[in-house]
């Protein structure tokens, strides 16, 4: 249940009265706007106070709910706040409007940052986080163009020769990204941590080779406002002295996007997003036999992203608990918690080569287990075979596709190679068995077990392994409960 954001200074703590400008309000808009009317100096002060508020508002908001790309926005709203760039154009006080996730009132605006700040607080992984982050705050930037406000900004702009409008356009050029890869965001062309990661490196490299006036600016206040702080009464608004200090600490705290714009580069290797696409693997490597498979279990594979998935783990002997958390932390690839049934997201997308790259991503307790590999069919010994290849470890699995009794499907490692070179792993075999459950009041139900077995090949081996040294013939074994969702049954 989500509750209105109390930390620190409330959302609801800045009432009307706090953005009545003072003497030390319009003070500062005179030093920034020496020959300006009173009027104009009134509605710059305004939007200032109005550029604070929204500072305390995502301070508290961040604070209850965090992500790594929150520091992100913190950092570029406290640098909005004391650059003053909201009281010199009114364009810029619009867009901190609808940039923020959070209304007056204290609940996250809109169903995008509602389904966010429902993943904060149910403790999901911080890269689920981030990608609904991202997915809010680009609908958020859609909407911001859509309305025209980046345009009044630049008509605003245009024909100014002050300094401080070249900062602005500075300012907003940086932080905003390119169109391009927006739309392509949006679209599903490119994944949202992709188009950060190029947002990113584009405006960090933008503001160390020509920004250093904009840096300047931002470092100029910070000082002022730390040293030389500007007397006014407490209100429910931050000071400046308070925007100072969130901009020190978010600067160091935005060091945490690196996780995030390394997961950007990762996402463009794998290629587009394939929700709505196809992939007849089943039917390239069984061909007639393909008939004997249940159509859920050769839709599930044609594209394993249309189902949603629980999934659990059995860890049966010691040794299998101790390679699969060793396996996890040396290669990424793993899984070792085997506490409860946990929620996993299959997803799936399309390489420059036309391959399918399929991710499945496993939320164990508030941390995320990915797997990250290619399903391709090659000719191998005469005949297709279906490949898995994890592409980072050069590990590449030949696979035994074979239909069961009663429409399932069995899928079975046959030969391991690594670079190349084929890995002996004596007794050892992995499989994956399908099959299809038909419940009239629960549905369609797809169980999908996959099993490390110790099934040596030798009766010497039988004889030491299961024998001797009373080694148990399922080591491990990972359950997927997978249901159809209603768009991919449609």
């Amino acid at each position: 249940m989500l509750l209105k954001v109390e930390a620190g200074l409330s959302v609801s703590s800045a009432t009307d009265l706090d953005l009545a400008p003072l003497e030390c309000d319009l003070a500062d808009a005179r030093r920034h706007l020496p020959a300006a009317p009173e009027e104009t100096l009134i509605d710059f002060a305004v939007r200032q106070l109005r550029a604070r508020r929204r500072l305390t508002n995502l301070l508290a908001f961040y604070r209850a709910y965090p992500c790594r790309l929150a520091h992100l926005h913190l950092l570029a709203a406290s640098a909005v706040a004391l650059g003053r760039f909201c009281g010199f154009s009114p364009a810029y006080d619009e867009m901190g409007d609808a940039f923020m996730p959070v209304t007056p009132d204290g609940l996250p605006r809109g169903a995008a940052w509602r389904a966010y700040a429902e993943a904060c607080s149910a403790g999901r992984p911080v890269e689920i986080r981030d990608e609904l982050w991202l997915e809010a705050h680009y609908s958020d930037l859609a909407a911001v163009r859509e309305a025209g406000l980046e345009a009044r900004f630049y008509a605003e702009a245009q024909g100014r020769a002050e300094p401080t409008w070249r900062l602005l356009a500075e300012h907003m050029e940086i932080a905003l990204g390119t169109r391009l890869m927006v739309r392509s965001a949006l679209s599903g062309a490119l994944a949202y941590e992709t188009v950060v990661a190029h947002t990113l490196a584009a405006g960090v490299t933008r503001l160390f080779r020509t920004g250093w006036c904009l840096l300047g600016r931002y470092a100029s206040e910070a000082m002022r406002a730390l040293l030389f702080p500007a007397r006014e009464p407490a209100r429910g608004i931050v000071s400046d002295r308070d925007a100072a200090l969130a901009l020190l600490a978010q600067t160091w705290s935005s060091f945490r996007a690196r996780h995030v714009y390394r997961r950007g580069l990762r996402a463009r290797e794998r290629g587009r997003r394939a929700d709505g696409d196809a992939w007849p693997l089943l039917a390239q490597v069984l061909g007639n036999q393909v008939q004997e498979v249940d159509p859920l279990i050769v839709r599930f594979y044609s594209n394993p992203s249309r189902f949603s998935v629980r999934a659990s783990l059995e860890l049966h002997t010691l040794a299998a608990r101790f390679w699969s958390r060793l396996a996890t932390f040396l290669i990424g690839q793993g899984l070792y918690e085997s506490d409860g049934e946990f929620d996993a997201r299959f997803r799936v997308f399309q390489r420059a080569d036309g391959s399918m790259h399929f991710c499945r991503e496993l939320d164990a307790g508030g941390v995320l287990r990915v797997f990250d590999s290619d399903f391709v069919v090659r000719s191998h010994r005469g005949r297709p075979t279906l490949f898995e290849v994890f592409v980072d470890e050069g590990v590449e699995v030949a696979m035994s596709v074979m239909p069961l009794q009663g429409g399932g499907l069995s899928i079975r490692g046959k030969e391991i190679r690594v670079r190349g070179l084929p890995l002996p792993v004596p007794g050892l075999r992995v499989e994956f068995r399908s099959a299809v459950q038909r419940d009239p009041q629960a549905g369609e139900l797809l169980r999908i077990d996959g099993f490390l077995l110790m099934q040596p090949d030798t009766r010497l081996g039988h004889l030491l392994l299961r024998g001797l040294l009373r080694r148990p013939e399922q080591l491990a074994c990972i359950h997927y409960r997978v249901r159809e969702t209603s768009t991919a049954s449609g």
